[in-house]
């Protein structure tokens, strides 16, 4: 008994020594690790904006309604230009990278002008048909960059502002530094700043689709030159379901909720020419899988709305490293809905887009026909293009002039990219009401150069007069898809004195 206790001290002593030589060691390794997979974060200072900036922005703040559909923004990575080689990403694109003190001004414009931020939760909700919130936006960051943990973190809690993160699952922990570590997702997630969504889990990348063509291999089938053939429907079928699964294990296994809405990757949604049948297998899984969908381009305005929620598929205001604060406000007031109230219509050109889709800069092609040159024989314009998607129950009134009995027609068009668009086409003598390009009513008119159009426009019916004539009818679809505002285009021949529209109001219907 007396020498088990030397033995054992002796044993506990040893162990003691092991263990104070082995801590240093030890907790090297815990920091190295922790450095590898949680990356310090920068506190970049505040960015110093114009105080003309500010009351311009808080003016803009008091023009807009309190109530809105939200504004969803679209960045990709927040860092200092060229501040880590090893942070660029694979095949590089810096041109989508926005500096810390670039992203600091942009939600302080953002905030000035009476925006809120909303997160994931609360925009599923609105495009589930519940209330519509306070004036806000939903930022959105594509692809998950440690830039959003290094960066854009400090910046969003010194705003008390929050955001979402779109994760390509399967680049988590790979090619740090440029894509986030699941510690630091964890992070986010715990600071309750960020939630998480989904990006796919590994087909962020281009494929050769067709000899010579590359493409999404999320929304199109792969080419195998080893077997001249493309790649069949059901294995592509398979192929997406299980990236899918693989997207929707990771977010389990991380202890990160389901995700509930989707972005597509290079905002490709599919093509219906080259490859509709794994373009329409694309649409319905994400439509089965997710609330909603977002992209950063469409062939027609698609804003948060009732509309753009009942399609499924919603269009950013995309950020790029060019893009100044001013332009951001700019491009979020344009997003941001009104309703059918506009007195002067032509009190504004940047309210107008032409027929590319681009801003117009002068409104004299619609108001004193005057075509331009790459134009010369047609001028079209839509009025307030995004913030008019949910427009019905107005009137639009107009007074249209210059027609000849020789040629020349102005159309006023209601429903504008909804399901129910209206066509009312006025001659120096005749009107026609047309919808989905047919004719469905006309009538003659007393000839005359100038004309007064009445369009009104309801759920499931669009009346027109003109010169307080009879009523032109038609029943229209119903619902959230059937809704729009208006355009005007003038048609004629080149070289003649064309016609134009001398007065427009909008007003909600009685």
């Amino acid at each position: 008994m007396s020498r088990f206790w030397p033995r054992a001290l002796g044993g506990l002593l040893s162990v003691v020594t092991l263990l104070v030589v082995a801590a240093p060691f030890g907790v090297s390794w815990y920091l190295d690790d922790l450095r590898r997979h949680v990356s310090g974060q920068r506190d970049t200072p505040v960015t110093r904006v114009d105080p003309a900036d500010l009351r311009r922005w808080a003016e803009t703040a008091g023009r807009l309604p309190e109530r809105a559909a939200p504004v969803v923004v679209a960045y990709h990575d927040i860092r200092p230009h060229g501040d880590d080689p090893a942070a660029t990403e694979p095949g590089g694109r810096e041109h989508y990278v926005v500096t810390p003190e670039a992203f600091d001004a942009q939600l302080t414009a953002l905030r000035t002008a009476g925006y809120r931020t909303i997160s994931s939760a609360q925009y599923v909700d609105y495009l589930a048909g519940g209330t519509v919130p306070d004036r806000s936006v939903y930022l959105t960051f594509d692809d998950g960059t440690r830039g959003l943990w290094a960066y854009a973190d400090p910046i969003l809690e010194r705003h008390h502002m929050v955001a979402a993160s779109y994760l390509i699952t399967g680049q988590v922990d790979t090619h740090r530094p440029y894509y986030l570590s699941w510690a630091e997702v964890t992070r986010m997630s715990r600071s309750g700043r960020w939630d998480f969504q989904a990006h796919t889990h590994d087909l962020h990348t281009r494929v050769q689709t067709a000899p010579g063509r590359l493409g999404s291999p999320l929304t199109h089938r792969r080419w195998e030159p080893a077997t001249g053939a493309q790649e069949s429907l059901a294995d592509y079928q398979r192929r997406l379901t299980a990236d899918f699964d693989a997207m929707f294990t990771a977010f389990d296994v991380h202890d990160l909720p389901r995700p509930r809405l989707f972005a597509y990757p290079f905002s490709e949604v599919g093509d219906a020419t080259t490859d509709p049948e794994a373009a329409a297998f694309s649409r319905d899984l994400i439509a089965a899988r997710f609330v909603g969908a977002l992209t950063n381009k469409s062939l027609a305005p698609a804003p948060s709305s009732r509309r753009s929620a009942a399609e499924g598929q919603v269009e950013r205001a995309e950020v790029y490293a060019t893009t100044g604060a001013a332009e951001l406000v700019s491009a979020v007031v344009e997003r941001t809905a009104l309703p059918a109230e506009v007195p002067d219509p032509f009190a504004r050109a940047w309210d107008w887009r032409d027929q590319h889709g681009e801003p117009m800069t002068e409104l004299s092609p619609l108001t004193a026909g005057r075509f331009t040159a790459d134009s010369p024989r047609r001028a079209y314009g839509t009025l307030l293009a995004y913030a008019s998607a949910d427009w019905t129950g107005y009137t639009a009134d107009a007074t249209v002039r210059g027609l000849r009995a020789d040629g020349g027609t102005v159309t006023l068009l209601v429903g504008v990219d909804g399901d129910a668009t209206v066509s009312v086409r006025v001659t120096h003598g005749r009107v026609t009401l047309l919808r989905a390009g047919r004719v469905v009513a006309e009538t003659a008119l007393t000839p005359a150069s100038t004309h007064r159009i009445a369009v009104t426009v309801r759920d499931g019916e669009t009346v027109a007069l003109v010169d307080g004539g009879p009523a032109l009818r038609v029943a229209t679809p119903t619902g959230p898809g059937a809704t729009g505002g208006l355009a005007v285009a003038i048609d004629d021949a080149e070289g003649r004195p064309h016609p134009s529209v001398a007065t427009l109001a909008v007003t909600a219907a009685g």
